[in-house]
């Protein structure tokens, strides 16, 4: 893979459909429940509570909604199951266990019972216009999570981990992204999609404020040298659908408080973030 890594075009992303969205808001609104049963009693800090890590919907990505308890980080895929089948595949299946492996997350199922007039579970998630009446309930009350593995229950209030954990690729790059986003909001732009997984280049699309649309290229990291922004100049080259479209690029520093360190960046952590701002790369 050169360094431009696996681009991706997030200004088309494919509509999901509104049976997965609506099986979206049981699972974030369920578990929410939960976070505010335990959030509202003593916690001696915000990192001892339950945060969300990150509910917008992106593509690609390997799971649907993401949170956090205490060191340990939990990617949640929405399973929609009847008795003829179950929507979460094969390949969605080792998307997801490779995806936690390599950034040690906690693999999970939120499971929601479908019941519709359809004999074929994914011919009615796929269709765009369903007329068949359906219902979905949460296969149990409370977290209602799976161990995406093994399919053994996951309560995090007993598995989550008090240990200092180190911040994968992944959240490192979710959490610049963030960054980014709320800066190019900020100045008035409307961010039009975004992907936070770190071989995907460009992460965000915007639409500035004379209603140009552009792309941004986000980087974590961690030594100086690496902020030259000329490493990412010609990545419009490598494909003609960037051409049209001004390119910038923009780098992210984090510097943990507690370990003084850009480099052991733990979960948790208070950070003192570097930022200048977006660097122009290419003019369309």
């Amino acid at each position: 893979m050169s360094k431009y890594g696996n681009i991706q075009y997030l200004i088309d992303r494919p509509e999901p459909t509104e049976i997965f969205l609506k099986a979206r808001q049981i699972a974030g609104i369920q578990l929410q429940e939960q976070f505010k049963i335990f959030n509202n009693g003593k916690v001696d800090s915000s990192f001892d509570g339950f945060k969300w890590v990150k509910t917008e919907l992106t593509y690609p990505s390997f799971d649907n909604l993401t949170f956090s308890y205490k060191s340990s980080v939990y990617s949640v895929v929405i399973e929609l199951i009847d008795n003829t089948g179950s929507s979460f595949s094969l390949k969605q299946r080792e998307r997801l266990l490779n995806a936690c492996a390599e950034n040690n997350l906690v693999p999970c199922l939120f499971k929601i019972n479908l019941q519709e007039k359809s004999k074929n579970l994914l011919s009615f998630m796929a269709s765009s216009n369903i007329q068949d009446e359906y219902e979905l309930n949460s296969l149990e009350q409370g977290w209602n999570l799976f161990n995406a593995r093994t399919n053994q229950k996951i309560n995090p209030l007993t598995l989550s981990s008090d240990e200092p954990t180190k911040m994968s690729k992944w959240e490192l790059s979710n959490f610049a992204i963030q960054i980014v986003r709320t800066d190019i909001e900020k100045e008035g732009n409307e961010v039009l999609s975004f992907c936070d997984l770190p071989e995907i280049n460009p992460q965000i699309w915007f639409k500035d404020k004379q209603g140009n649309v552009c792309w941004v290229v986000v980087k974590h990291i961690t030594s100086e040298i690496d902020l030259d922004y000329k490493k990412w100049v010609g990545l419009e080259q490598h494909n003609e659908q960037l051409l049209p479209f001004d390119g910038f690029y923009a780098s992210i520093q984090f510097h943990s408080l507690k370990t003084n360190s850009m480099i052991n960046l733990n979960r948790g952590d208070a950070y003192v973030v570097n930022y200048k701002g977006l660097e122009r790369i290419y003019v369309s």
